[in-house]
């Protein structure tokens, strides 16, 4: 019997807990977590995993729980996740980590990894994470990418509930904050930074033909990666309704981060939010999830302009304990984990999703190690013929 890998697993949510179900098979685990309860429910699902107690931004702990891993893998809110990365590029490890950069450049953490032999991937789940490889793939196969489209909503109720008609399955303040954190689009070949949820449009995928969709930050790092591609945006996906929702508490300045006087209490209200989305926004048992992406780049290929899509609906997947946002996340970050431990991914510094989607092979296994995992991403390409003759 083969020995197992080691894998340092920081945070055990429902996405970290995921991680750990989708590479221990392969992989011995250690879990850290500040949450007893979150440990326990680890232990629970997983008995053989040691689990321990500790900040994700503890570098000493880290150092000594990492001392002999194969891998790090993470999946932290966006407020600490990006620490994580920079922690494990500092002492040499391998990472593979879904948390949120919060608009970052992985610039800092691929300097300090060419130095220390670190080798990292962030921001590596659904979206950013599959989103990013799917733009990175549409834009290598075209002459000349001309735009790129990235639509997601994760953890969407299938039968939605009123008075949202949304509930959480991720961290709270990560999913707050694509309602008010400026978004960067690029229009005519030039990066604008404009509000979140400024322009809101139909939307459907498969099934479901009544959808909306609004501007938000979901770009990752595709922007930076193809300086060259002159339209480029991102749409989170939504039952209709919400965007005007938050719209009206973005006018009431809700998002506020900076304390203030509210009655005779001084408050922040973003912490108030949270406080209220975290009870409006719980699943309710028997609620069931599911997570839509839809990627269109355009350009042109030879003579002809060409459009390859790709979309998924995918529902969650009862038999596996998780959501559908939690699944597709994990799995995603899982899969990279195992690039890299098995020297598929080589190198040092920070990878980048979209890039690594240019090589015909390593494109071909994550889909296969998708499909293995029960989620199938469908590929449309359309073709019209000749165009670039007509404009001769």
């Amino acid at each position: 019997m083969a020995t197992k890998k080691k894998a340092l697993q920081i945070g055990a949510g429902m996405v970290g807990r995921c991680i750990v179900h989708d590479m221990i098979s392969d992989f011995d685990f250690v879990v850290l977590d500040m949450s007893e309860e979150n440990l326990a429910e680890t232990k629970r699902l997983y008995p053989s995993v040691e689990t321990v107690k500790g900040s994700a931004t503890d570098k000493d702990l880290i150092a000594k729980l990492s001392a002999d891993c194969d891998i790090i893998t993470a999946a932290m809110p966006g407020t600490v996740g990006y620490l994580v990365t920079q922690i494990a590029m500092e002492l040499g490890k391998k990472i593979s980590n879904v948390s949120s950069m919060h608009g970052r450049s992985d610039e800092p953490y691929d300097k300090i990894g060419q130095e220390t032999g670190g080798l990292g991937i962030s921001m590596i789940g659904f979206e950013p994470g599959m989103s990013n490889f799917f733009g990175g793939r549409g834009y290598y196969k075209l002459d000349k990418c001309e735009e790129m489209y990235v639509y997601v909503g994760g953890g969407l109720p299938v039968n939605p509930r009123p008075p949202f008609n949304y509930f959480t399955t991720w961290s709270i303040s990560d999913n707050l904050n694509q309602f008010n954190q400026p978004t960067t689009v690029v229009r005519g070949g030039k990066e604008m930074v404009i509000p979140a949820l400024s322009e809101v449009m139909h939307f459907e995928i498969e099934e479901f033909k009544n959808l909306e969709c609004f501007t938000s930050n979901g770009l990752g790092g595709l922007f930076r990666s193809f300086k060259d591609v002159p339209e480029m945006a991102a749409y989170t996906v939504r039952w209709p309704g919400l965007a005007a929702q938050m719209r009206l508490l973005n006018d009431l300045d809700l998002f506020d981060k900076e304390e203030r006087m509210l009655g005779k209490v001084k408050q922040v209200p973003r912490d108030i939010l949270i406080d209220i989305f975290s009870k409006k926004y719980q699943r309710q048992p028997g609620e069931v999830d599911m997570s839509v992406l839809k990627i269109v780049v355009k350009g042109i290929k030879g003579d002809d302009r060409v459009t390859y899509t790709w979309e998924i609906a995918q529902k969650e997947i009862p038999e596996t304990g998780y959501t559908s946002m939690a699944w597709t996340t994990a799995c995603t970050c899982g899969i990279f984990a195992r690039a890299m431990v098995d020297g598929k991914l080589t190198g040092k510094g920070m990878l980048a999703a979209e890039k690594l989607a240019k090589d015909d092979d390593f494109y071909n296994w994550v889909m296969a190690e998708q499909a293995k995992r029960g989620i199938f991403y469908k590929e449309k390409v359309e073709v019209e013929k000749n165009v670039k003759l007509w404009e001769k």
